[in-house]
């Protein structure tokens, strides 16, 4: 007889099993009956925890912020240069790209439907915040002479995330775009915002 999980704990293993789902196929084929199979479950399972395919899809969008916010935090953290830390941070988006490839997907489906306007304010929202934590961090970098001061601190937020879109682009085709692009990548990027 199969053990019961933890509400939480079965939440998470449909979010595992529908990022599975998305890695492979995207997002506009992620239905309850593959993700019910994914888990070898029922269903009606699934329907215990989620309403439906919207709020996996939300929870999919608050598991992408939960990453994203910790990858912030642990660049904030390290001690040294703020060109340290964001060095960090765009090696943790790197390594977050290898590890779930499901998220540039959502990202990329939901900013380009307009079949659910609230959950794609919510994958905004999340990429709002990160961009403004890079901001963040650009104008410590000026305060503290590491950062140009001449740099235009929105421009060089949306160029760090510039860098991550073509990695993910490209590594549907060829995985080895992102391990052979980034440092090459950083130091462009580095060399740019510290002129």
């Amino acid at each position: 007889m199969r053990s019961r999980k933890s509400t939480e704990a079965r939440k998470e293993e449909i979010v595992r099993a529908a990022l599975t789902i998305v890695e492979q196929s995207g997002l506009d084929t992620l239905n309850i009956n593959d993700i019910a199979s994914e888990i070898k479950l029922v269903p009606s399972a699934i329907y215990r925890h989620f309403k439906g395919k919207e709020e996996i899809v939300a929870a999919l969008i608050a598991f992408a912020d939960k990453r994203l916010k910790h990858n912030v935090s642990q660049a904030a953290a390290l001690d040294g240069s703020v060109i340290s830390q964001l060095k960090l941070l765009f090696e943790l988006h790197v390594k977050l790209l290898r590890e779930e490839a499901a998220i540039p997907r959502i990202l990329y489906f939901l900013l380009n439907s307009a079949r659910d306007p609230e959950l794609k304010a919510n994958m905004l929202s999340v990429v709002g915040f990160y961009t403004q934590q890079v901001k963040e961090l650009l104008l410590q970098g000026q305060e503290k002479r590491e950062v140009s001061l001449d740099l235009d601190i929105s421009a060089a937020a949306m160029l760090f995330l510039g860098m991550v879109q073509p990695l993910a682009i490209l590594s549907e085709v060829n995985q080895e775009v992102l391990i052979e692009c980034p440092p090459e990548l950083w130091h462009i990027y580095q060399r740019a915002i510290t002129i």
